[in-house]
């Protein structure tokens, strides 16, 4: 009991150092600043190619963004590369493109394979100083978190649940955030994971 109790402690205190620091970064769409790039990191993608709902969500709320002229570029990020079931950056570009945004906003990092993979290259391989990364609100404050201790200006969006999710799938991706979050911090302040660590 003890013994859980030493390893929950500072887990959940990880956690919530996470969450409540990227708070105050975490913007409507509406108020979100004009930035140097939108940043959409990948997610899983069908074998045919298509997104899955939950990345489906972040690409709509991207495109939206786009449109309003928040950023002249949208960065997308995730695996490149493999078979068409595999490669989730040409599947967003697929996505954006058959819905009216052109293929020169569009900017391919097919090696953000890691939420810390992503922002870092944001800053270090596509020079951006500021961005908005457009995400599931489960996923929103790792990602402001993780780039706003890397050095990027970053305000996240929560992308809007476009589709009837179950309380299984939604309670399953809390379940993995929470864990996530944990190995963030300990990536930032223990670990000093740098992209593709």
């Amino acid at each position: 009991m003890l013994g859980a109790l030493a390893l929950l402690l500072p887990a959940t205190a990880m956690h919530e150092h996470v969450r409540w620091s990227a708070a105050a970064f975490v913007v409507d769409a509406a108020t979100a600043p004009r930035v140097d790039l939108l940043v959409v990191p990948g997610a899983r993608i069908y074998p045919d190619g298509t997104p899955y709902d939950l990345l489906a969500d972040r690409l709509a709320a991207a495109r939206d963004l786009y449109a309003r002229g928040v950023a002249p570029r949208i960065l997308l990020s995730g695996r490149g590369g493999g078979g068409q079931g595999e490669d989730e950056v040409a599947a967003m570009r697929r996505w954006l493109q058959a819905r009216a945004v052109p293929a020169a906003a569009l900017v391919d990092d097919p090696a953000g394979l890691r939420t810390i993979d992503t922002m870092q290259r944001c800053k270090d391989v596509f020079g951006a100083a500021s961005v908005v990364v457009v995400t599931n609100p489960f996923h929103v404050a790792r990602a402001v978190f993780l780039g706003r201790q890397l050095g990027l200006d970053v305000r996240g969006v929560a992308a809007p649940y476009g589709h009837d999710y179950s309380l299984a799938v939604l309670g399953r991706n809390q379940g993995r955030e929470a864990l996530a979050r944990v190995r963030a911090w300990l990536d930032v302040f223990v670990l000093g994971t740098r992209a593709g660590g």
